[in-house]
């Protein structure tokens, strides 16, 4: 497809993947192949980010994001796709304080202890619009649907003076949420934070969720990719599918898009569903997506609309002396 916007630019990419095993053996019960689409989103700034909004402000900022991917969701339906990715602060952009990014931020439920499907069940908990509309996506195109977004859980700093909680009595988190036809089925924090003063660093854990046609996949954000935990983590635990939202700044000479991720990919020898925007003025141009032996990218700034197909066999055994220091 195209889609042109004086405002947006976009990448949609599509790729048929074959799916199997880290044995590089076909799982009973998998298909033997699926589609994953990543998306590039030209995002939708906050001109004044470090001027605290209201909520009402502040969502109608979010909606107009919200909006585009939508748009992209049907697209990629239409093409196929059973799991979607979108970029890391695709939502709400960046350059945020922690007081001005208040407005943005929803208390996400863990769904390791509640099940729960905002699309279907809107009251249920206050003020997740952005949830509520992410979950009728996945729910109304038939998709697994990663996104990420600002999240906020209260803590009891004030009752308890001994407690590690910020001042103003809420932990902020950089997340990804997943969704699997609109049911919230994974909740991810980035643990390694990049200048990012809007957020806190969460405690240690790797996240992984499992799908019917691909079997499971782990979840890591941007800056996550060049530390021990959780991204080798991952890989040692046999996970052989890393979602990789991503806002990655290129930094020469070796901090490069394209040479790190994929030397990851290739180096641990694990697909890479990577998805960044698109802003080159803060050198946010890259785009990339790497499936093993496979990459698809663009670095031109001026890049138009595409769609991309590729095929890519099951990798072979995870080789254990990758991981060691």
């Amino acid at each position: 497809f195209r889609f042109s916007s004086v405002r947006i630019k976009v990448l949609f990419l599509l790729f048929a993947v074959f799916s199997g095993s880290w044995t590089g053996q076909t799982v009973a019960g998998l298909d033997s192949s699926y589609i994953a689409a990543v998306f590039e989103h030209r995002v939708i700034l906050n001109p004044e980010p470090h001027v605290p909004l209201s909520r009402h402000h502040a969502l109608q900022h979010l909606q107009k994001n919200l909006d585009v991917y939508e748009e992209q969701a049907a697209r990629a339906a239409q093409q196929g796709a059973q799991i979607l990715v979108f970029p890391e602060d695709g939502l709400q952009g960046f350059n945020f304080t922690r007081t001005s990014i208040s407005g943005y931020l929803e208390t996400i439920p863990d769904p390791q202890q509640e099940s729960w499907n905002p699309c279907m069940e809107p009251d249920k908990h206050k003020n997740t619009e952005v949830l509520q509309r992410l979950s009728c996506m996945a729910r109304r195109f038939n998709l697994y649907l990663v996104a990420n977004m600002a999240d906020m859980q209260p803590c009891s700093g004030k009752t308890h003076p001994s407690s590690s909680c910020p001042p103003d009595g809420r932990w902020q988190f950089n997340t990804n949420v997943v969704f699997r036809y609109g049911l919230l089925v994974a909740r991810y924090y980035k643990q390694n934070l990049y200048f990012e003063n809007a957020f806190d660093a969460p405690p240690r854990e790797t996240i992984t969720f499992d799908t019917p046609f691909a079997g499971k996949f782990g979840l890591i954000t941007c800056f996550d990719i060049l530390f021990h935990k959780p991204t080798v983590t991952l890989v040692e635990k046999g996970v052989r599918q890393l979602i990789f939202p991503t806002a990655w700044m290129n930094q020469l000479p070796l901090l490069d898009t394209i040479q790190f991720q994929r030397a990851f990919s290739l180096g641990a020898n694990v697909t890479v569903l990577a998805k960044q925007f698109f802003i080159p003025l803060f050198k946010y141009i890259y785009v990339c997506t790497f499936l093993h032996d496979m990459i698809n990218h663009d670095n031109t700034a001026n890049s138009k609309n595409k769609k991309r197909q590729g095929k890519l066999c099951s990798p072979p055994p995870f080789h254990r002396r990758w991981g060691v220091h």
